[in-house]
């Protein structure tokens, strides 16, 4: 009786064995794991997204799009209102300081402003209607905040020509073309992945816009 219980338990290992094997096999070459108890227990390796120094929040881009809405009211023509457009390139990343995610960008733009309130030299002279336009050349440092956030610093130089509307015969206006230095901080609000919400403050000009990376 004895011999005939041990030869049954024989044969059911036998066949048990080549099964788990089988099982064993399948779940190694499909990455799953056939026991629950060691799927429990098993570790996972998932790529940190929550941060961290070495994190990648930026995406990755080529060029970055950023038209915009200006109000120029730093400049000596008084108040302005007008639009423009920049262009930055990415040209090296983690940089300066590699345990942040940081880049740096060189970029130049062109902006457009109406001053319609421009007296030349006192508050008694006639109002002098201005069209300027500006070309500013950047190096613009950004540091991403996290997925949905960053801000920049961006020193730069500017080319502004100044076309006077009325005339300045008798009146002492300004130069009409001047290269000036100058600056602007700035925070990105990304919307979707690529396009995000742009304010800059500098000199001479604040602008609002949109980026598309």
């Amino acid at each position: 009786m004895r011999g005939s219980v041990w030869l049954a338990i024989v044969g059911v290992a036998s066949f048990v064995s080549p099964s788990s094997a089988r099982a064993q096999a399948t779940a190694t070459a499909t990455g799953t794991v056939a026991n629950p108890e060691l799927a429990a227990a098993a570790p996972t390796t998932t790529k940190d997204q929550s941060g961290g120094p070495h994190a990648a929040w930026h995406p990755k881009y080529a060029a970055e799009l950023e038209p915009h809405l200006l109000v120029s009211g730093l400049d000596k023509y008084d108040a302005g209102l007008g639009f423009g457009m920049n262009v930055a390139i990415p040209i090296w990343e983690h940089a300066p300081f590699h345990r942040i995610d940081d880049t740096i960008a060189f970029g130049i733009g062109v902006d457009w402003s109406r001053y319609a309130a421009y007296r030349p030299l006192s508050p008694r002279d006639p109002k002098i209607l201005t069209y300027t336009w500006y070309i500013p050349v950047f190096v613009q440092w950004n540091v991403w905040l996290g997925a949905r956030a960053s801000f920049f610093v961006e020193p730069s130089i500017i080319y502004r020509y100044a076309s006077y509307q009325d005339s300045c015969t008798e009146l002492p206006c300004a130069d009409t073309v001047r290269v000036l230095p100058s600056g602007a901080i700035g925070f990105r609000f990304r919307v979707v992945d690529h396009a995000s919400v742009t304010v800059r403050v500098g000199w001479p000009m604040v602008t609002l816009g949109g980026s598309w990376l």
